[in-house]
């Protein structure tokens, strides 16, 4: 159902689930309330029962839906989207599906992908730019791959930025309050001091959106402190490489010679005080070679001019220096004591690890900040060490998202990709909600006519839903899969019940939350049958694909030849996982610090994938592309100093947060869930809530210069008092409680992202402002919302 992928046990009685509770033989065991909660939400009245297509025009509020057959529907959808292909071209369907994050749709996610590629278009809609492109691709700007997941098993620090698992990943939660238990410190980087900065030993209470800027002062305290990991910093990172003063780009062979090489880099070698070239497939020019880190040198070029040089590492600490917590305090609203003390903690409590999550994500500076954080953490010598952030050995598989069969051409036309040539639409090869409706609806870069969804809920999910509900409403056809009608599907023009997790098989290679879940195998059963019509996510896929003519790259339509395939390197079978329902263990064994193992094929240490074979302080790539290669901090679009006269108006940052009875926008018609968190609320400070005569559980109205919603208050003494905080997700009405729903798209509602503009985005992965934004806030004498 998210992230997590707690192991439990469902108990069935008659053929009913009753129960579902944590598997303590699981190495993944471990449930909250919404696991527990499963059986409300199989049987909840609210799924879907019957394919149904509309009757009306979307124009009209009355769908008309009328019940149709399997055989009905899916015929009609292969007939219809053909004949798109046909008249505008592949790209002008999209595919789309639910964050594997926060839904279900981890079973299929990458199936969807399959589905897209093999018929032809580049436009996968996902709302992977949400909450965690920056943490799980973007870091390969910094790294060459993804952060790698934190070994708290093994920890003596854990810093959590923007990360609260009590209410987001259980197993995760579960493995840290092990590590307290076993005198591991805690670090909470976080706006609210909620869930693991409630129990943190540092915490850090930072002003949305100004992360980066802490993450530069904490790097300053490493240079101050002289904290860093001077070994690790020359050899393994490109803090070595001289930066040119004049234009601020790596030093090159090229640069004092024409028929030098264009990648080899130079550095001054503190023995010598000559040049050296370095080049990613060779290393070093010469041996025993030791790279100055600070210094300016005078540099004669091919022209006969004379440029200042100095290694990235002092351009790094220069930059820094601009953040050191004294000054940047009044910017994070961090206290200067805490950012050192957090700083030493970390460095001196090592091994140490850290995570970050949708805290980080959602601005429109996120990349750099990613850039800042990661930077940081390699500074402190410990990547791929037992206990920090580990790539720990997984399960192989055969790669199922088929993105080789889509060729390059059609790839280059993905939506967005013009604008954001690094970003989602490169890896990995995802669109954004915001540019899908601008094709829609201004048929620019091309015509997009269809859409084909598993799962997800843009309308509510996604910013500026007002544009969205007219571009849905445009579209010649519009198919969703889903277990209930969420506000995007009303505008669907056909809608398929799919099945809940507990009615399905689903294949899960690998478990992220450490290193004895990554190598687990487990084929989940279904553990009661398929409610009314309800059809499995791929089974769905798989025979909308055989009518596509897709049958070859989807084995002829079997799910279990698929599966079969993707298990193929491991040497399991779908036969010998189901005759081991808890799972099986494949052998592997985690290697450490592999950057430093030699390469067969060059005899050179393997390095990093980055286009230097380091950890990159300066991103080359950023550089080629025009972006900055150090991590700047730049303010969001809107901040109390970017926009100090609309700040006058809105005095207040906006920031929003999770709750644990709920999967984003799901699950708020489930009376289990529903009755621990009733209605949505506003988080505001006593003293800011006095100044404007609200008390607590008062209905407010939040406004951004964007639009409004109403809430209830609620005091919050943590927080600081320019700041305020809400959860987003909220439409769905509990007829059991008779409590009401929230109308997604007007004021008197309650959908936070009718409040968040599409406008303003980080450049380079497309983040928008979801949690930092100025707005306002003021009583409102109305008795509550209308229902939905």
């Amino acid at each position: 159902m998210c992230i997590s992928r707690c192991g439990v046990v469902a108990t069935v009685e008659d053929g009913i689930l009753t129960k579902v509770s944590a598997d303590h033989q699981h190495p993944n065991g471990c449930v909250c309330v919404k696991g527990t909660a499963a059986p409300e939400i199989v049987y909840s009245s609210e799924r879907l029962q019957h394919p149904l297509r509309r009757t009306r025009p979307k124009r009209e509020s009355a769908p008309g839906w009328l019940r149709i057959s399997w055989d009905e529907a899916l015929a009609e959808v292969a007939a219809r989207l053909q004949e798109i292909k046909a008249r505008y071209g592949a790209e002008a369907v999209v595919f789309g599906f639910g964050t594997p994050s926060g839904s279900a749709t981890s079973d299929c996610a990458r199936w969807v992908e399959r589905l897209a590629n093999a018929f032809g278009s580049p436009n996968i809609l996902t709302a992977v730019h949400v909450c965690n492109w920056n943490r799980g691709f973007g870091a390969r700007y910094t790294y060459g791959v993804g952060t790698p997941p934190p070994d708290y098993d093994n920890a003596r620090c854990i810093l959590l930025w923007g990360f609260n698992p009590q209410v987001s990943w259980p197993a995760a939660a579960t493995r840290i309050g092990q590590a307290r238990r076993r005198g591991a410190k805690v670090i909470a980087v976080d706006p609210r001091r909620a869930g693991a900065a409630e129990k943190a030993d540092v915490w850090l209470r930072v002003r949305p959106g100004s992360d980066g800027a802490l993450a530069l002062a904490m790097i300053h305290v490493l240079f101050d402190e002289r904290l860093y990991d001077e070994a690790f910093v020359r050899d393994w990172t490109n803090g070595a490489f001289l930066v040119r003063d004049d234009s601020g780009c790596l030093l090159t062979e090229q640069d004092l010679t024409p028929c030098g090489h264009a990648e080899a880099y130079l550095v001054c070698d503190g023995r010598s005080g000559g040049l050296v070239s370095y080049r990613a497939d060779r290393g070093y020019a010469q041996d025993a070679v030791a790279p100055a880190l600070d210094g300016t040198y005078a540099v004669v070029l091919a022209d006969g001019r004379a440029v200042a040089c100095r290694p990235v590492f002092q351009a790094l600490a220069a930059l820094a220096a601009r953040y050191a917590p004294e000054q940047s305090e009044a910017i994070t609203w961090v206290p200067a004591a805490d950012v050192r003390r957090a700083v030493r903690t970390l460095v001196g409590e090592q091994p140490s690890c850290y995570y970050t999550w949708v805290g980080l994500e959602q601005h429109t500076n996120s990349m750099q900040t990613n850039r800042a954080v990661s930077i940081f953490f390699a500074l402190t010598g410990q990547f791929d060490r037992r206990g920090s952030n580990v790539l720990f050995a997984s399960t192989p598989t055969n790669p199922i998202s088929g993105f080789e069969l889509l060729p390059a051409e059609q790839a280059s036309r993905r939506l967005g990709r013009a604008e954001r040539p690094l970003g989602p639409t490169d890896s990995p090869g995802h669109v954004q909600a915001g540019d899908v409706y601008r094709a829609i609806l201004t048929g620019r870069p091309y015509p997009v006519k269809a859409l084909v969804t598993v799962g997800g809920d843009p309308l509510v999910g996604s910013a500026d839903p007002a544009t969205g509900q007219a571009a849905l409403a445009a579209l010649d056809y519009y198919v969703h899969v889903d277990l209930v009608c969420n506000p995007s599907a009303t505008l669907a023009d056909l809608l398929l019940p799919a099945a809940t997790c507990w009615e399905r098989e689903g294949l899960m290679p690998s478990f992220p939350a450490g290193e004895d879940t990554a190598t687990w195998v487990q084929l989940r059963p279904a553990v009661v049958p398929l409610r009314n019509e309800s059809r499995s996510d791929l089974a769905i896929i798989f025979e909308l694909a055989t009518r596509l003519g897709l049958g070859e790259p989807f084995f002829g339509g079997s799910v279990e030849a698929a599966y079969n395939w993707q298990l193929a390197p491991t040497g399991l079978t779908v036969q010998q996982l189901r005759q081991h329902p808890v799972g099986m263990r494949v052998d592997a064994q985690t290697r450490y610090q592999k950057y430093a193992e030699a390469d067969p094929r060059t005899g050179q240490p393997r390095g990093f994938d980055t286009p230097t074979g380091k950890v990159e302080i300066y991103s080359t790539r950023f550089a080629r592309a025009g972006y900055p290669p150090l991590p700047v901090f730049r303010e969001p679009a809107e901040s109390p100093y970017s926009r100090p006269h609309l700040a006058e108006e809105y005095p207040l940052v906006l920031t929003c947060s999770r709750l644990v009875q709920y999967c984003d926008e799901q699950h708020r018609h489930i009376p289990r869930l529903r009755r621990q968190a009733q209605q949505p609320y506003l988080e505001i400070h006593p003293s800011t809530a006095a100044a404007l005569g609200v008390a607590d559980d008062e209905m407010v109205g939040l406004e951004t210069a964007l639009g409004s919603v109403q809430v209830r208050a609620r005091l919050n003494a943590s927080l600081h008092p320019r700041v305020v905080c809400t959860q987003y997700g909220w439409w769905q009405g509990c007829r059991e409680l008779d409590l009401p729903g929230y109308d997604p798209f007007g004021p008197e509602g309650a959908n936070l992202n009718r409040l968040v503009s599409d406008g303003a985005r980080d450049p380079v992965g497309g983040a928008v402002p979801h949690r930092s934004q100025l707005c306002r806030v003021r009583k409102v004498a109305v008795p509550g919302p209308r229902a939905y």
